[in-house]
């Protein structure tokens, strides 16, 4: 009996998002780089929960990463997250980091892809992302789609 394939999600999280002149001249909902990276901490924990081994993850500025390295090593042992890998190259902070991010992914064999990002970002990955199954987490401004999902939640849906 051979083990089952290992399953790997690919996380694209615009670090930029939610950063327009909006928030600032009409109350629109925030974002900040640290929410974003808790919510792919709590993302991975509710994929880690389902079996999924691997999360590969742009490289984003802002301090995005940095805030999810962080809750990962401060999880201790006791839920089994999975593998982070984040894809290593300097991102441009341009439209084309998303773009270079999913062709990635699908290189490496992504099983589904989730989006933290606005409109815009979201337009990308689903035009490049083929038939890859999303999961989409709003966190621009005033977004076109602004359901709120809880990112444990969503992880388990997207696992």
């Amino acid at each position: 009996m051979s083990a089952p394939p290992e399953i790997v999600v690919g996380v694209v999280a615009n670090a930029a998002s939610g950063r327009d002149i909006r928030r600032l001249t009409t109350g629109a909902s925030v974002f900040d780089n640290a929410e974003k990276g808790s919510m792919v901490a709590r993302l991975m924990a509710g994929l880690g929960a389902t079996g999924v081994a691997r999360v590969l993850m742009m490289p984003a500025g802002g301090g995005l990463a940095g805030t999810v390295l962080r809750r990962l090593e401060s999880r201790g042992d006791k839920l089994p997250y999975p593998e982070l890998e984040l894809l290593s190259w300097r991102p441009s902070e341009t439209a084309r980091d998303t773009d270079r991010a999913v062709a990635d992914m699908l290189e490496r064999g992504v099983a589904a892809m989730a989006v933290l990002g606005g409109d815009g970002t979201h337009r990308v990955v689903a035009r490049a992302c083929g038939s890859t199954p999303l999961l989409a987490l709003s966190t621009g401004t005033n977004n076109t789609f602004p359901e709120l999902r809880e990112a444990t939640v969503a992880g388990l849906a997207l696992g």
